[in-house]
């Protein structure tokens, strides 16, 4: 076996399909303008256009522009790096070109290393391209020319984890989604670890606190939203975060990557063959005795009974689904007593945090229902078969978007625990109604995606990123354009947020907020329903517009002076008969 020096075989042919195509460089684009966009918001936010901006003015802006653009940054990056690398074993397993590849030569860290590198180029490409739009924050002061390093360094660590930890689950997960969905579980909970033990921490009593516990400001260090907002104003309790803690974490996060790409390289020959003979392992059919009432027709829609069957939760989702759902009703039932003996802040906060979580879960199946089928070849059988285009796409969306109504069941129980406050009967309907209007956009934006985008990573990458600048920049955006003061609507623009959107309205209808009005939050809470349930329907009604057309399938639909082949047509013409048809024109020779 000759010995190659260089990346090998793997990631030349993997960066040189990826190179070619353009969705790469429209995203850098994006992210560029996404970016600049939260300049444009900083500089409303803080200048009133009044005169020359001062100084201090100017000092403002460049901190909020630094404040803002770490934040999407991080968060596009912290999204796009595990959907990059989620489908790099996932898809050679299911096609076999693993096992072929494994009959060559190349050497399984070539083979690990190569995807891993050709995974990691547009990530770090996302990372470098966005260094210079975060050094305007320095031009216009306020911002220490370190910090824009630190936060890159923040960035990178959090990319090159990302990319590694979703490859290296790869290797034993089966499906792309799977992979996913533990590695974004992941993330959340690695994001929440440090508020969460400051406040378990802090309400633990003197005995149940031993000394050789951590304190409850301990974790934070290793938070990487902390480490890039952390320079701008630190708890006193905490060391001054700077460059040397984000180089810390930076090395700490190439150090973890690298063990996790050993075990990857140690691991993959070995659980891919083994997987490749035992094969693929099924589950019987649900019993109608008992689960038959919950199971959907087969012949009402056949494509929904059939994910209903097909997408049953596998080991990994019960795990990730059990542990979300089990935090979710601890932390639900400590903030619906808390809410009952008179303080409902921690309950609304909850509220938010568990919708958002638990819709940027749902955002994988939305987007990955089509999309894996569509790259393992098994969708061009089912767009062989006689269903309508029509019964297709509604029967994917119904069978993504079944998983939000159990979400709403929590947050409707903390808004009733608030509301006993105020008397509004109304206010858990309309938070359940506001999740399910959020949910049903986000399951009819990942099924556009995953029909307009041929590639999966890349349609996980945008519904996900899509539906987190929306969490995340709604709210700054809202308040700098439409105020945030008593008689300002930028509190009720600001519900375009899922976070702020269950979290802030519960805690109006609660009476635990800073301002009072249930009737306006409640009309705010309505409109959105309303707009993002038209969003919905319009992105569905794109879908089924495009989808014949993006998946190569023959319109079904027929003119409306076509005439349907007769009996007499199908049969041979008689001798001396030309075959024609009155009003049609003949047959050329």
């Amino acid at each position: 076996m000759a010995r190659r020096i260089g990346t090998g075989p793997v990631f030349a042919q993997e960066w040189r399909a990826a190179s070619r195509n353009w969705q790469g460089y429209a995203l850098r684009s994006l992210v560029v303008s996404l970016l600049l966009l939260g300049l444009s918001g900083a500089w409303l936010g803080n200048l009133d256009g009044k005169g020359e901006p001062t100084v201090q003015q100017m000092a403002e802006v460049g901190r909020a522009f630094y404040a803002v653009t770490t934040l999407i940054l991080l968060g596009l990056v912290g999204l796009a790096a595990p959907a990059a690398a989620a489908g790099a074993i996932c898809l050679d397993k299911a096609r076999g070109n693993l096992i072929l590849l494994f009959a060559t030569d190349l050497t399984d860290a070539e083979i690990v290393l190569g995807k891993l590198a050709a995974r990691l180029a547009p990530v770090i490409g996302l990372i470098l391209c966005s260094a210079p739009v975060l050094a305007l924050a320095t031009l216009l002061g306020g911002v220490d020319p370190a910090l824009p390093a630190g936060a890159m360094l923040v960035c990178l660590a959090c990319g090159v984890f990302g990319c590694t930890l979703a490859l290296t689950l790869s290797i034993w997960g089966r499906k792309t989604h799977e992979v996913l969905l533990a590695t974004y579980a992941f993330g959340i909970g690695y994001l929440l670890a440090a508020p969460i033990w400051m406040a378990v921490s802090m309400n633990l009593p003197g005995w149940a606190r031993p000394g050789w516990l951590p304190g409850y400001l301990a974790l934070f260090p290793y938070n990487p939203i902390f480490l890039v907002l952390g320079p701008l104003g630190a708890p006193s309790a905490l060391v001054p975060v700077g460059l040397g803690a984000q180089a810390r974490f930076c090395a700490l996060g190439l150090v973890t990557s690298t063990l996790l790409a050993a075990v990857a390289t140690w691991r993959i020959r070995a659980v891919v063959v083994r997987q490749a003979g035992r094969g693929e392992a099924t589950r019987p059919t649900f019993r109608r005795n008992r689960l038959g009432r919950l199971s959907p027709s087969l012949d009402a829609n056949p494509v929904l009974w059939r994910e209903w069957h097909r997408r049953r939760p596998s080991a990994w989702s019960l795990v990730v689904w059990g542990l979300f759902g089990a935090l979710s009703t601890a932390f639900s039932l400590w903030a619906i007593v808390d809410a009952l003996r008179g303080d409902g802040e921690l309950g609304a906060v909850l509220a938010g945090l568990q919708v958002s979580a638990g819709l940027l879960l749902l955002s994988i199946p939305a987007a990955t229902s089509l999309a894996e089928e569509r790259q393992r070849g098994s969708l061009d059988i089912l767009l062989t078969t006689p269903l309508s285009t029509r019964s297709i796409v509604l029967g994917k969306w119904w069978g993504a978007f079944r998983g939000v109504l159990p979400l709403a069941i929590w947050p409707m129980l903390i808004t009733s625990a608030l509301a006993t406050r105020t008397g509004f009967a109304p206010g858990p309907v309309l938070i359940g109604a506001l999740i399910i209007a959020y949910g049903a956009a986000l399951t009819s934006l990942g099924l556009a995606m995953a029909t307009w985008l041929p590639r999966m990573g890349r349609a996980v990458g945008l519904t996900a990123g899509l539906y987190l600048a929306v969490l995340i920049g709604a709210v700054p955006l809202a308040m700098t354009l439409f105020g945030e003061g008593p008689d300002a609507i930028g509190p009720g623009v600001a519900a375009a947020s899922p976070f702020w959107g269950v979290g802030f309205s519960s805690a109006v209808f609660g009476g635990v907020a800073s301002r009072n009005d249930v009737g306006g939050q409640a009309a705010w809470v309505a409109f959105w329903i309303v707009v993002y349930g038209l969003v919905a329907s319009g992105l569905l009604l794109a879908t089924l517009a495009t989808f014949n057309r993006c998946l190569g399938r023959m319109d079904e639909r027929r003119g409306p002076f076509t005439r349907r082949p007769s009996a007499s047509s199908t049969n041979p013409p008689a001798p001396g008969d030309s075959g024609a048809v009155p009003g049609r024109r003949p047959p050329r020779a």
